[in-house]
């Protein structure tokens, strides 16, 4: 399960994302400042929305030779784009895979028969232009990103006003559209916008979030002339490995600081560790429980080679991440912490924390 919501501390934006035991998600808020850091509480009490095992998805994207005009002004859309997914038996029923607009999307789901469409769909490239020379800034401001909340929330509105069956997914999401910008939508600084889009459409019932694109444009997961991994394709596969699959929760933290280092605790509300439960007992400090051993997390950083956001390589807990000669993907080795110490992250950096120990009643 997840839990999401963004939280803004002295410059320092987080997606709070606490997975226990599937993909229900469960609510975080900012908790005060303790000695040393800040705290960030979870109300593990009850779900709050779920998202689908093929949550992680890239679209399969062709254009012809002669699409090459990038101008500042949206292009006719791609002869060919498709999402794959696995895990269904048959084909789904997918509409309108567009941008998001309130009354078209009422009007759809309001005159379309129940059970005639398994899919809501929509696209999202919220930065603009590729060419815009803007898009670091916009990337690193968490105001602009908060202005993705409306659309994930309206639409979550629409469908449980309509009583539809039918669930909202990203189709296809570039962030910056006419192919992306290079060394923007493809370098590191790209997985702060992209982590926080998983995070938000989480948390609004998303049940799949389609990447544009798994390879083409300046926008792919993989590089177009190397085929090697961009920095987005590992921050892709951490989410899908660690979020809804490990015992206890995973805490994603992003710091769009270039100058502070942020220190976090964990504190719950409705839970404990579980090393630690007690009748009663509704709101506790993790670091403080049980037995130094038992609280030991796994930690993955990830940060830019050489502290370069537009940096197309990525450094995980300080190691390069590259393919072998085989091609093969290296492992994602976390680093061992002690549980009573907060979590550290670095700025312009990002952090996937998994406590094993912690206990949510929203699990059962």
């Amino acid at each position: 399960m997840t839990a999401g919501l963004l939280l803004k501390m002295v410059g320092f934006c987080a997606w709070a994302l606490f997975w226990l035991g599937g993909s229900a998600i469960v609510s975080t808020s900012a908790g005060a400042a303790v000695a040393g850091g800040e705290s960030v509480v979870v109300d593990a009490r009850s779900a709050i929305a779920t998202t689908d095992e093929t949550f992680i998805c890239a679209t399969l994207d062709w254009w012809p030779p002669e699409k090459c005009d990038y101008a500042p002004a949206p292009g006719a859309a791609p002869p060919f784009s498709t999402c794959t997914y696995q895990g269904s038996s048959k084909p789904l029923v997918i509409a309108p895979a567009g941008f998001f607009d309130a009354a078209w999307f009422t009007e759809l789901v309001g005159k379309t028969k129940p059970n005639q469409l398994d899919v809501i769909t929509h696209h999202i490239y919220n930065l603009g232009p590729g060419v815009d020379n803007h898009l670091i800034e916009k990337i690193l401001n968490p105001s602009y990103l908060d202005g993705m909340v409306s659309t994930f929330s309206n639409l979550q509105g629409i469908l449980k006003s309509a009583g539809t069956s039918a669930v909202p997914w990203v189709g296809e999401a570039g962030g910056a559209y006419n192919s992306g910008h290079h060394l923007v939508t493809d370098a590191f600084v790209f997985s702060f916008w992209y982590l926080d889009q998983l995070g938000m459409s989480s948390k609004y019932d998303t049940k799949s979030y389609c990447r544009q694109t798994l390879i083409g444009g300046n926008y792919g997961l993989l590089n177009t002339t190397t085929f090697e991994p961009n920095p987005d394709y590992y921050s892709a596969l951490l989410w899908h490995r660690l979020m809804g699959t490990k015992e206890g929760v995973t805490l994603l933290l992003i710091n769009l600081s270039g100058n502070n280092t942020n220190h976090i605790y964990v504190t719950s509300e409705g839970s404990q560790a579980q090393s630690s439960r007690k009748e009663g007992r509704g709101f506790s400090n993790i670091p403080g429980f049980g037995e130094a051993v038992e609280l030991t997390r796994e930690e993955y950083h990830l940060t830019p080679k050489d502290g370069k956001l537009q940096s197309q390589q990525v450094l995980l807990n300080g190691i390069l991440l590259g393919t072998d000669s085989n091609g093969d993907i290296p492992k994602l080795e976390p680093v061992q912490m002690e549980g009573t110490l907060p979590i550290t992250v670095a700025p312009y950096s990002i952090a996937f924390a998994h406590i094993p120990s912690f206990y949510a009643p929203a699990c059962r």
